[in-house]
């Protein structure tokens, strides 16, 4: 028995070409099904349309501070430049941007938990009760087949 390999106690049967059982080729099947699926496409565009801007927009904000210091922190001849600009004793534009930042961060995660997880969390929720529907349906068919 060549094609028979023993994994903690367990006997796989009928190894692919790849090395896979049977059982391990037909949930790999069902995976690629699954991802192929319309609701998995509309859950992964989904996701993108989220995640891409806040990305790109998160990284230029925090981008910004040491750009905006580098160019405008001092003057070319030696005075304090725009950022410089002293809003309290010892607050600068330049270390109020620096704060903003942390709230930034706060403000995205709070628009990702609040407006957008949520939704995620529903789409998710409608393909695994497919999923789980379809495998309950199949598993009725293979018992009532069993039993005849």
């Amino acid at each position: 028995m060549a094609d028979m390999i023993s994994r903690g106690g367990r006997t796989s049967r009928s190894l692919g070409d790849n090395g896979l059982s049977n059982d391990e080729l037909e949930k790999e099947h069902e995976l690629e099904e699954i991802e192929s699926g319309a609701d998995f496409q509309a859950l992964e565009k989904s996701k993108l349309r989220f995640l891409l801007p806040a990305t790109i927009f998160f990284l230029v904000y925090y981008f910004a501070l040491p750009v905006l210091v580098g160019f405008f922190g001092t003057n070319t001849d030696g005075t304090p430049g725009f950022m410089d600009t002293r809003l309290a004793p010892g607050l600068s534009i330049a270390y109020l941007f620096a704060l903003s930042q942390f709230i930034m961060a706060w403000i995205l995660a709070f628009i990702y938990l609040l407006a957008f997880a949520p939704k995620i969390d529903q789409m998710v929720h409608n393909i695994v009760e497919k999923i789980t529907d379809r495998n309950t349906r199949r598993a009725n068919e293979v018992q009532k087949k069993g039993g005849r």
